[in-house]
């Protein structure tokens, strides 16, 4: 973080608020004022994206979804404020509690997915305003499919020619066969469903999805309320692709027990019941193996984020991690296919 505490002060004035201490804390400010605890957080710098998240805020206020930290006015009115160099910043209130426990709590999963079906439904109508861009996933998904799975075929052909493998390159070879397999079962039931159909629905529909539903994303209050955080990647995208990455997070932590993902899909469609071509949609978002193919990539192709430091000693970790799931995450599929009638 390291923010020169003169901007966040000069950006705390925005708001009629007096600030008496400021603290970074992971990638927001927890501010200590008279008035209360507040939270100050940096959102997207490009001018259309802020505005559009503007507009998320707004929208859910008038939809009346109170499941998260909602933005305060300035004092010019308006719910993000921009400093001279550029930078937007929203002020919300500090949500005290605990962050999910997913690893142990049934009901931590329960109330996340209840959250979520119910921000889904308030997203319903949503038009930007004026000048605003929302992020648009809409119809990628086939597309990145493809991409991913030719580039790991391209990848792995690579590997023939050349005259030495080094650890990583041999634990590639070792986890091909399963990566591949799970790359085309993927594919193909995501090009024989009714993605499609989703696509125009929720553009009709005119929703939004979160963009990195996770459990660090959730706040368990002390008055037992589940509030979805960190709204800066919202996108168009079909409802399922949050599912996904809610259960993606889950299974993770459970061993991809089976029994986690029904709770998640239960208790969302008690809220706002899938229909069986989502069921078959996220099927297909979970079978891909996207987490092997982006740490492949990342190895052979362009290491940023997270992995930009990585030594290669760390990226063949990860691979083994990942690729040593295998038994589990095969008779997951299986469950899955067999209780929701996949068919393959």
């Amino acid at each position: 973080m390291g923010k020169d505490t003169t901007v966040l002060w000069e950006v705390l004035a925005n708001w009629p608020i007096t600030p008496r201490l400021v603290t970074p804390y992971k990638d927001v400010y927890r501010v200590q004022a008279i008035e209360g605890l507040y939270c100050l957080k940096e959102i997207d710098r490009k001018p259309k994206r802020a505005l559009a998240l503007e507009g998320i805020y707004e929208h859910l206020q008038e939809r009346g979804f109170t499941k998260t930290a909602l933005p305060y006015q300035s004092q010019m009115g308006r719910l993000v404020a921009q400093t001279a160099a550029g930078h937007n910043y929203v002020l919300t209130d500090w949500l005290v509690g605990r962050r999910p426990a997913f690893r142990s709590s049934d009901s931590d999963l329960i109330g996340v997915a209840t959250t979520l079906a119910l921000f889904h439904q308030a997203s319903a109508g949503f038009t930007p305003p004026e000048g605003g861009r929302l992020r648009n996933r809409l119809n990628r998904w086939p597309s990145r499919f493809t991409s991913r799975l030719r580039e790991v075929v391209r990848l792995r052909e690579n590997l023939n020619h050349k005259p030495f493998l080094d650890n990583f390159d041999r634990a590639f070879v070792q986890y091909y066969p399963w990566i591949l397999d799970r790359a085309q079962e993927g594919w193909c039931v995501l090009a024989t469903s009714h993605y499609d159909r989703l696509v125009e629905s929720a553009r009709q529909c005119r929703t939004f999805c979160h963009g990195d539903v996770a459990e660090r994303n959730f706040v368990l209050t002390t008055s037992g309320d589940y509030c979805v955080i960190d709204l800066d990647l919202v996108r168009r995208d079909i409802r399922v692709a949050d599912l996904y990455k809610l259960l993606r997070d889950a299974l993770k932590k459970r061993r991809w027990d089976f029994s986690a993902a029904q709770l998640v899909l239960e208790a969302y469609s008690d809220v706002s019941p899938l229909e069986p071509e989502e069921i078959t949609v996220l099927y297909a978002l979970i079978c891909y193996p996207h987490k092997l193919a982006h740490l492949v990539l990342r190895y052979y192709i362009k290491r940023e984020g997270k992995s930009q430091g990585w030594s290669t000693r760390k990226f063949i970790e990860k691979l083994h991690e990942l690729g040593e799931q295998q038994r589990v995450v095969d008779r997951f599929l299986n469950d899955f296919r067999n209780e929701y009638h996949i068919g393959i």
